[in-house]
């Protein structure tokens, strides 16, 4: 019996020992794990940054004073001038927004991406709302430069791809309207508690507003390739009216942003370099007695409004008196102004287009085209009165001889302050008409006085990525500033 008690024992001691060396192996393995070190990658804190980065980029040089200017919305001054003269030695910005927009947007949304539809984290809602964060990245990248890396694009760290192939535009529209097509599928019947409750800087989580938002993004997308590709404008467009659009302000994607330096371009409006707005833009609002003029421009020291002339040679600059031409309006140039990705202005406006030119309907157009000019006004805190004695007046109904230009030119308007937009509607379009400089004191630049169509591939990119980017260049032209993009047939 002893002997069998002391075997108990004995193997008693054997089994704690063997537990507390298993805890004490354990807590060895444990204390080598870094307890700060992240585990898993936050894909809510990752889509936030991808959204913030795509707002903070519609105010980089490359974008705002290229396309505000090749738009004639104003004109900078100093250093800041000289793509309003239709240079082409802007190697440096070139590349800024081409590697900003990899680095920053499509860098953090293809990670995004990459999480929410991996099978241990998948998330088909996120998977949505991410889609469209990354078609509006690709977008701009495209409309600006033409073929770019698109499959392969931003797959540097997920996939340690580093020399992209760069794929065509027409594939990359195609592919662009598959993605949103099937993100407001997903969108439109969504549980909220699946998106991003506390992380959407956007629209805070309303699925709604992301079904419209999906969709109106895919609407103008179709409608960039009416001349390009007809067949599939016209059924896209048909899809898109068949679903929710943004309507009213209240669908904006807009936002405040004051963090980092994402909302500093507006702080130069008085500091170095100045902006000036352009003749262009206040002909039009004054001509029309447009009470929107207010709000875009400031009035000068003499109590006007005065614009620049977009264009002038450096001696003609000298002799312009830019100094004491209008500012820039506060509502677009303050520190708490909003920036925008779509209004849905420009939504009524497409539509009023496509059912001009789709279903030959100018009785429906210009009931459209009125809504756009409405939710513009409204959009700006325009007083009730004036804007029903502006939609009282014949700039606001189609004429039925020039109906494309008047859409144009509001829709010019209403896009303000989203300046990079405006300039592809006038690509695509032509309206409103920038008119070919032919006047002496006007410089021609290297587009003999033609609008500039596109950005340049940087020489970074032609040195890193050489071989896929001189294919892109044989494919469509020439790297020039003045060779259209694919869908621009105008």
């Amino acid at each position: 019996m002893k002997n069998i008690q002391t075997t108990i024992i004995k193997t008693a001691v054997v089994i704690v020992i063997g537990l507390s060396f298993f805890s004490c192996e354990k807590h060895l393995d444990d204390l080598r794990d870094n307890p700060n070190a992240v585990t898993q990658i936050d894909d809510a804190a990752l889509f936030t940054k991808a959204v913030r980065s795509l707002f903070q980029g519609t105010t980089d040089q490359s974008v705002s004073r290229f396309a505000g200017q090749y738009a004639h919305y104003f004109v900078a001054g100093s250093t800041s001038r000289p793509p309003d003269q239709y240079g082409d030695g802007f190697d440096e910005n070139y590349n800024e927004m081409f590697t900003g927009m990899y680095g920053g947007t499509i860098r953090h949304i293809e990670e995004v991406l990459e999480i929410t539809s991996a099978s241990e984290t998948e998330n088909e809602v996120r998977h949505a709302m991410a889609q469209v964060i990354a078609v509006l990245g690709y977008a701009r990248l495209t409309d600006a430069f033409g073929d770019i890396p698109y499959t392969e694009g931003g797959k540097g760290k997920t996939e340690g791809i580093l020399q992209p192939k760069y794929d065509t535009q027409e594939f990359i529209y195609q592919d662009m309207i598959k993605r949103l097509g099937a993100s407001v599928n997903v969108l439109k019947n969504a549980d909220p508690a699946m998106g991003y409750p506390n992380s959407d800087p956007i629209f805070n989580n309303d699925l709604e507003k992301w079904t419209r938002f999906a969709n109106s993004i895919r609407l103008r997308l179709a409608m960039r390739l009416r001349e390009a590709d007809n067949s599939l404008s016209m059924q896209t467009v048909s899809e898109c009216i068949a679903n929710p659009l943004m309507e009213d302000n209240s669908h904006n994607a807009t936002m405040i942003e004051t963090e980092g330096n994402g909302n500093a371009w507006f702080g130069n409006r008085t500091g170095h370099p100045s902006i000036k707005m352009s003749t262009k833009l206040i002909d039009q609002l004054q001509g029309t007695n447009d009470p929107r003029l207010a709000v875009y421009v400031s009035k000068d020291q003499q109590g006007n409004y005065s614009g620049m002339i977009n264009g002038l040679g450096d001696v003609a600059f000298g002799n312009s008196n830019f100094s004491a031409k209008s500012d820039m309006g506060l509502a677009l140039s303050s520190r708490d102004s909003e920036l925008y990705l779509m209004n849905a202005a420009e939504v009524w406006l497409l539509r009023a287009e496509a059912a001009l030119v789709y279903d030959n309907d100018p009785a429906t157009a210009n009931t459209l085209y009125r809504k756009g000019i409405e939710t513009s006004l409204l959009q700006w805190d325009i007083e009730n009165t004036d804007i029903t004695t502006f939609l009282s007046s014949p700039t606001a109904t189609l004429s039925g001889s020039n109906d494309e230009e008047q859409i144009g030119v509001q829709m010019w308007l209403a896009l303000t302050p989203n300046f990079y937009e405006s300039w592809s509607y006038i690509r695509r379009t032509g309206f409103p008409v920038i008119e070919e400089r032919t006047d002496p004191k006007l410089s021609r630049g290297v587009t003999n006085g033609i609008m500039p169509k596109r950005f340049l591939y940087s020489s970074f990119e032609l040195s890193s990525n050489n071989n896929n980017v001189t294919q892109a260049i044989e494919r469509q032209g020439g790297n020039k500033i003045s060779v259209p993009v694919w869908w621009d047939k105008n």
